[in-house]
């Protein structure tokens, strides 16, 4: 019986290092567990990346505006600034501060559909309402999860969905030294391009969380930022902070103040969880019935054969071209943080059986 909760104990401490329990070192040691040709070895997922030399001089770190490195405090939530303390370097998190290189919402009567963290195994079923109803929608993937689940990656991209870069670990990244940031939007690039062959410019930082200093090593990378001015808040669901019938009558809400909004949107969901996918589902045509629903290229000016730093004329093309508009949001949190949660316990349970 012992060997046998041995054997499983060491199965589910895999599986969770897969799903994100990372160990401190993010050096590319991991391996992953699927058919997909891969190049060479990546980090553990979710854990802190650690940069390639290479990726060094992609950075004039002379030119970075000097904000200061943000401190987390014990629950990993950013310090909050002293009272009166002044905004110099444009941060999102405390300040809803936006430069209009960032992407934060859509014009009137637009609508974008934005869906981070996947993909996941939940992932396919959101995937095809899109396909079946013929709607395009953004996704921002995170770099653990590509190298799991490279053929849901594959069929986003060949479905004509676009991918932006949400980095490896999902970190607060005006928490992040430059280097640390650096490898966290290259290790996903490398990851991403190794399964569709051709590397996103768009990206979103987690938690919406960027500042000045952020910003230039975006830049400098080639990425352009793309925030959201309303937030479903479905992350809360792990929680049961929240529930399908408020985030739905949120949504209705949306879709009631189309004429009178000054500004289209940009809606935060995430695809990592099956409560997250259905209400996606269900909000979607809600939106449609109001708005017209778009990919964050067209919301930002750009065509859709040119969100990827490749060109190619083989991506399909968008509609019309439009100019973003900024506009305020909420904060957002990552449900996988439940997900490791859970199999924690699991595993904790199991090692209490072990050896009792």
């Amino acid at each position: 019986m012992k060997a046998f909760l041995l054997l499983t104990l060491t199965g589910l401490v895999a599986l969770d290092t897969v799903s994100g329990q990372a160990p401190v070192s993010g050096a590319p040691i991991y391996v992953p567990q699927n058919n997909f040709p891969w190049k060479n070895k990546f980090p553990t997922p979710l854990s802190v990346p650690e940069i390639k030399p290479e990726w060094i001089k992609l950075v004039d770190n002379s030119t970075v505006p000097q904000a200061p490195v943000n401190v987390k405090g014990p629950d990993g939530s950013l310090l909050v600034p002293p009272p009166g303390s002044n905004d110099t370097y444009c941060h999102w998190s405390f300040y809803q501060c936006l430069k209009p290189t960032d992407i934060a919402s859509c014009p009137k009567g637009d609508w974008a559909p934005t869906y981070d963290d996947g993909p996941s195994p939940f992932s396919a079923k959101l995937y095809d309402y899109l396909k079946e109803n013929n709607i395009k929608a953004t996704f921002f993937v995170i770099g653990g999860q590509v190298i799991q689940y490279p053929d849901l990656l594959k069929r986003l991209y060949n479905e004509g969905h676009e991918i932006g870069v949400h980095t490896w670990s999902h970190q607060l990244l005006t928490s992040q030294t430059n280097e640390q940031i650096i490898a966290e939007l290259k290790w996903t690039e490398l990851a991403v391009k190794q399964v569709i062959g051709v590397s996103p410019k768009l990206m979103r930082p987690p938690y919406g969380d960027i500042d000045d200093r952020v910003r230039d090593i975006v830049k400098q990378l080639g990425f352009i930022p793309v925030i959201w001015n309303h937030d479903t808040f479905d992350w809360k669901l792990a929680s049961a902070a929240t529930d399908a019938a408020t985030i739905e009558t949120s949504v209705k809400e949306w879709a009631a103040n189309a004429t009178s909004a000054t500004v289209g949107g940009i809606s935060l969901e995430h695809d990592i969880s099956e409560a997250g996918v259905e209400i996606a589902i269900k909000a979607l045509p809600v939106l449609k019935s109001a708005y017209n629903l778009k990919l964050v290229s067209e919301c930002g000016h750009m065509s859709h054969s040119d969100i990827y730093k490749e060109q190619t004329s083989q991506l399909p093309t968008s509609s019309s071209r439009v100019s973003p508009n900024a506009g305020p949001s909420s904060d957002a949190m990552d449900s996988l943080m439940f997900m490791r949660t859970g199999m924690m316990l699991a595993t904790i349970a199991l090692l209490v059986m072990l050896f009792l």
